[in-house]
């Protein structure tokens, strides 16, 4: 196993496409941060009266999504590019166990989009304290430190669960326009359907997909999964992506 996870580390850090989708990073924080301080600007222009409808100067609202659908595509293309070039022959050659495979790659992804969730929710954090400054409520985003550990430890989470899900999805479908687009519809088609849904179904559709999860799991949204349930559907997600992955990857050919 040490050494297809070995290859593999070899394989993702060595295509540009892994470069890029990381780098896509710092101008997605950069446009946060100018969003962010347009947001201050407006609730500092406006009247008493008007600042109590301001939404909390938490910018993981804006960069969470984002970071989720980076590292879900980054991670699907771990297995779907093999696929377009044709090395998954060479691959499945040094490596005829599938399973152990899938486990190498699961291992990579898992440990590089593991770090890049972590400073992203911890960037993301500390962004949204910088922006707010000694901003009182509503525009503060955090009523203590360990709210605003609780946050990150949430959005790292829900990141890590869209690459997982985005290794599965890869091995579902071998493409990566197929993976990519089912990793928009999970993440952004998905909830902006289910707000058309009439109510209660609305906020029960919407409050079981991946992006409302990380405010339930704060307590910070009131979507009918609640913490409990919102823990639960992490575990979930994953776990039925990379069953699908290993189920299709031992029963189709190369």
């Amino acid at each position: 196993m040490r050494d297809a996870v070995a290859a593999e580390w070899l394989k993702l850090r060595s295509v540009r496409s892994t470069y890029w989708l990381l780098g896509s990073l710092i101008p997605l924080f950069a446009l946060t941060t100018v969003v962010g301080h347009a947001m201050v600007a407006a609730w500092d222009a406006a009247p008493p009266a008007d600042r109590a409808h301001f939404e909390s100067a938490d910018m993981s609202v804006i960069t969470g999504p984002l970071s989720q659908l980076i590292l879900a595509i980054l991670a699907a293309l771990a297995i779907t590019a093999e696929y377009r070039t044709g090395a998954i022959t060479t691959t499945l050659t040094a490596v005829p166990n599938r399973a152990r495979l899938f486990g190498a790659k699961v291992i990579v992804v898992l440990g590089l989009t593991g770090v890049v969730a972590v400073l992203t929710a911890a960037a993301s954090a500390l962004m949204s304290l910088w922006l707010a400054g000694d901003r009182p409520p509503p525009m503060e985003p955090f009523t203590s430190v360990p709210d605003a550990l609780g946050t990150a430890a949430a959005n790292t989470a829900t990141s890590l669960v869209a690459a997982l899900i985005g290794v599965g999805l890869g091995a579902v479908f071998r493409s990566s326009a197929g993976a990519v687009g089912a990793i928009a519809v999970l993440l952004f088609v998905g909830p902006a359907f289910a707000v058309y849904l009439p109510d209660p179904w609305d906020e029960r559709v919407f409050g079981a997909l991946l992006p409302s999860l990380a405010g339930q799991l704060t307590g910070a949204t009131s979507f009918p999964l609640g913490p409990a349930g919102a823990a639960v559907a992490l575990v979930v997600y994953p776990l039925l992506a990379l069953g699908f992955g290993i189920l299709v990857l031992l029963q189709r050919n190369a």
